[in-house]
This record gives structure tokens, sequence and C-alpha cells, in this order.
């Protein structure tokens, strides 16, 4: 089947298969309706009847449109592996799969959330019910036809890898974020103590958040588990635990901690004005998430370096990029930290040369507390991660050095500065040359000029440090252009591992051609010193058109020219 004529067969059985469910869903909705609610509570028979029309109208054009489609479909696909590993077919497969479960999963929770909220007839919500059924009865059969006939193709296990990160990563938010939602509610509903709010706990939140334990879980645990378990090797994979499980954990874990050092610190000043059981009740949505947090970066941390210890390989990109942004969201807390509290030394001295009190009275408290929060969350974790990153750049030399992630980090700290440094200059000059002329006192140029000054004396050490790093970069050779040689490498579909590091050691993509090996066939597993082997022989032959070839366990290097 051609390009064309796949796009336009499933195109149309998508939109047909949408409007077949909505008008069976429609039908189902407005029988529970009645059945449940009665037709005097829905909206009488007049509408009754516009929705029994709707919806049967819907299911008797969309249902065969659908099924004649879809049957012709399977006919062209039965026996035939290159249309059973078509690319628009799996994208076709996985995006309704992907819908169908966020829908079902979504209206679920709702019907749930309804059950144990007493079942009150006034809240009963049809269209959740009938959502829910519809959209879990087309993701099982879509599922079922996915997993029978495989996924032989590498468009097809990539995007298979895309559902099931993405529904990895859904029920993860979910999980974690239901036990905050349920201990803060618990905090803020129950009479704990005498100064905290009193309420109704079994209210929508925590009823809410049970809902979203079990579901987030059972996703979660289904799809990371059970159809991620094994799949070691994928760069989405490596994505999913570096970029979104630890570092987006670590990110809930450091906001909370940094309101928490906040708010003890503001109240350890005397800068609160309501009670000591009030103000601390922020304490039941920080210390979970901080506690939850931490759990999914351990686990999650812990998993990581296993796999990479089992399969043999350095860690990829990723990897790389977590530290280099945690770095980054480091520096950032620590360098708001350096800018408030130079602020405070600042505001001090204008308040006190001052005649006038123009701000009000422990104003300072606020500042003090936020400083000194920002500065010990960011702190320690700028000087983990940069001295990690600095640890890699010995070990991986002109390599890491060149790598895409440092050159951006590198640049965007330098370019942040050089900007932040202008438009502070820009000002205080201004200032100045505005007091000078309007003969302004020299009080009302400092205050004017205040927050220019703190950019300016935080951004100037910044700048100077990243801009030595950035030349030794380029005198070691980081910056020259690396020599991109055509290689293409002939190998079998399961040493996308191998590729991968080949690649990341080169600096460059390759070509690759995947042969059609026996069962059993034995992979090649290189270690490091093998690797750098290879890929200086790639980049210190003459010839520019490289070919990999693994046989036996091994890859040969293979020079040729084309004539």
């Amino acid at each position: 089947m051609s390009t064309a004529r796949r796009v336009y067969f499933y195109l149309v059985t998508g939109i047909t298969l949408g409007i077949f469910a909505a008008g069976v869903g429609q039908l189902l909705s407005l029988i529970f309706d009645i059945t449940i609610k009665g037709p005097a509570q829905v909206g009488g028979i007049a509408f009754n009847q516009q929705q029994f029309s709707l919806g049967l109208a819907m299911t008797i054009i969309g249902g065969p449109l659908w099924f004649m489609f879809w049957r012709a479909i399977q006919h062209r696909v039965a026996g035939n592996q290159e249309e059973i590993g078509a690319g628009m077919r799996k994208f076709y497969l996985n995006l309704v799969l992907l819908v169908t479960a966020i829908t079902g999963i979504t209206s679920l929770a709702g019907f749930l959330i309804w059950l144990i909220a007493g079942v009150r007839l006034a809240a009963f919500s049809a269209g959740g019910l009938a959502a829910f059924i519809v959209a879990g009865i087309v993701w099982y059969y879509h599922w079922r036809v996915s997993e029978t006939e495989g996924h032989p193709s590498l468009a097809a296990k990539t995007l298979r890898r895309w559902y099931v990160y993405i529904l990895s990563g859904f029920g993860l938010v979910w999980v974690a974020t239901g036990p905050v939602l349920f201990i803060n509610s618990a905090v803020v509903s129950l009479p704990v103590v005498g100064t905290i709010v009193r309420g109704q706990f079994w209210n929508g939140t925590s009823q809410m958040s049970v809902v979203w334990i079990v579901l987030g879980g059972l996703t979660w645990y289904f799809h990371w588990s059970r159809m991620a378990g094994a799949d070691f090797t994928s760069v989405l994979r490596q994505v999913y635990l570096y970029l979104l499980a630890i570092f987006g954990a670590a990110i809930a874990a450091l906001v909370a901690l940094t309101v928490t050092i906040y708010q003890i610190f503001i109240w350890a000043v005397g800068g609160v004005t309501v009670s000591a059981g009030q103000h601390f009740q922020f304490l039941g949505w920080a210390i979970p998430t901080i506690l939850i947090g931490v759990a999914i970066w351990s686990y999650h941390r812990s998993l990581a370096q296993e796999e990479a210890a089992s399969t043999n390989e350095r860690w990829l990109s990723p990897q790389r990029i977590h530290f280099y942004l945690m770095a980054f969201l480091g520096l950032g807390t620590l360098v708001s930290g350096l800018i408030t509290i130079f602020g405070l030394f600042l505001g001090l001295i204008i308040s006190g040369a001052s005649t006038q009190i123009a701000t009000a009275l422990g104003w300072w408290r606020g500042q003090l507390s936020l400083s000194l929060a920002l500065l010990l969350v960011g702190t320690p974790m700028w000087l983990y991660y940069w001295g990690r990153i600095l640890q890699r750049a010995v070990a991986g030399g002109v390599a890491e050095s060149r790598s895409r992630s440092r050159r951006i980090y590198l640049y965007v700290i330098v370019g942040a500065t050089i900007v932040a440094m202008a438009a502070s200059l820009v000002n205080i000059v201004y200032q100045l040359l505005n007091g000078l002329l309007q003969s302004t006192s020299g009080l009302d140029v400092l205050r004017n000029s205040k927050w220019s000054l703190q950019a300016l004396i935080v951004a100037a050490p910044l700048l100077w440090y990243h801009w030595q790093i950035t030349r030794a970069d380029q005198k070691s050779g980081a910056e020259a252009a690396a020599v991109h040689k055509s290689v293409t490498f002939l190998a079998g579909a399961q040493m996308e591992a191998v590729i991968s590091r080949i690649e990341d050691k080169l600096g460059y993509k390759i070509r690759v051609l995947h042969k059609v090996e026996p069962e059993g066939a034995q992979i090649p597993v290189l270690s490091d010193e093998e690797l750098a082997v290879l890929t200086d022989g790639i980049q210190s032959d003459p010839s520019t058109k490289v070919l990999l070839v693994a046989m036996g366990g091994r890859i040969l290097v293979m020079p040729y020219i084309e004539k």
C-alpha cells in the first residue's frame, strides 16, 4: 500500500471510529440517565428524544463506515510484515490507545469519586460512565491488535514507547500528587491542633486524592513495570528517567523545601501576624511533597544506575542534560538568593541614611528569610551537580567539552550575565547623569539604582568564572568543528544501544542499515576502551567513507570509496 493510500485509510478510519464511539457513548449516557435518575430528572421527553436521535444517527453511520474501512485495512495487513510494521499503522494504533487510555482513566476517576462520595443522584455523571465504558472497550480491542501482531520495525517500537512512557508519566504524576492532596486535606480539615482550621475531612479533595492514588498507581505499574520493564536500551526510557521522573521530582522537592525554609525563617524573625498553627499549615503539602519527591528521585536514580551498569554502557546524553539542568537550576536559585541578600544590605544602608521612613517597619524580615532559603537550597545543589560536571569534563576530555549540553549551558550563562550587566550599567549611568542634571540627592540616585547594583555585583564574578571555563574549553579544541565522516553501520535491529554509544562518542549521527539476523545472533558488547579504539579508528582513517559491519560479536571497520 502506498503512503498516501495508507494515510487516507487510517485517517478516515480514525474519524469514523470517533463518530461511532461518540454515538455509542451518547446512547449509553442516555440509558444511564433514564435508568438511574429517571426521565423527569434528565431533561424531558423532547430532550431525551433529541439525544437518542443524535446518538443513534452517529452510531448507524459511523459504525458501518468504521467497520468497512477497518476491515479493508486488516485485509491488506494480514500476513504482510511490511504493513504490520508500517509507521502510519503504528502511529494510528498508539494514538488510539493513548487517547482512549487517558479518556477512560479520567472518566473512571469521576465515577469512582461519585461512588465513594455517597452515590448522590444529583452528582451522577452518566456521560463520564459511558465514556469510560466506550473508551475501555476501544482501548482493549486496539491493545489486543497491537500486542498480537507485535512490533517488527524500529518505527513500531518507537511509537509504542511513546505511548508507554507518556502513560507511565501520567500515572506517576497522579500517584505522586494524590498523597500530597490527601495529607494536606487532612491537616487543614481535621482538628489535630486547636489553632488549625476545622472542617469536613471527607471532602472532594480527599476523595479525588484517593482515586488518583489507586488509578495512578495501577496505570503507572501496568505501563512502567509490565510494558516497559525490559526496555533498558531505549533513549525514550532515558528521557523518562532523567528528565521527567528524576528532574521533575527534584524540582517539586526543592520548591517545597525552599518554601519550608522560608516560612520557618520568617516565623523565627517575627514576620508572621497569624498564629503558629495557621502559619504552619503549609507543612501539610510541603513535607509530603519533599518526602514523595525524594522517594521518586531515589527510586528512579537507583534504577537508572543499575540499568547503566547491567548493560555495560556509558550513561547516555539524557543524564548529561539532567546534570546541566540541575546545575542551572541550582545556580539560578543561588543567584536569586545572592541578589536578594545584596538588595537587603543596600536597602538597610538606604533606610539608615534616609531621614524619612519610606518603607514599612520590618520589611527586611521577608527579604532575609527568602535570601537564606534560596541560598541554603541553591548552593549545595549547584556545588554538587557542577562538581559532577567538572568530573565528567576531566574524564571525557574534548568530547565531553564539545557536547551540545555543555556549550549551551556555558553560552546561556555568559550571554545572560553580559546582558544583565549591560542593562544594569545603563541604568546606573542614567541615574547618575539624571541626578546631576536635576540636582537629585545621592540617596535618591542610590535608591533608583538599587536593583541594578544588586544584579551587577552578582553578575560580574559569575561572568568572569564561566568565561574562564569557556576560554579553557576553546583552547582545548572544544569549539573546533568535528570532522563528520560518512559512516554506515550494517547491524541487526537489536543494536540500538551500541549505535547510540557510537554516535555519542563520534558526536554526530551515522547511517544504519538493518540486516536480518538469525535467532540468537551474538550482539557485540563494547567496553569504554573498545569503543574509544573503534571511534578513534574511524576518525583517524584518511577515508571519508566508512562501513561498520557487526559480525560474530565484533564490529569491523571497512573504509571504502565510491567510483
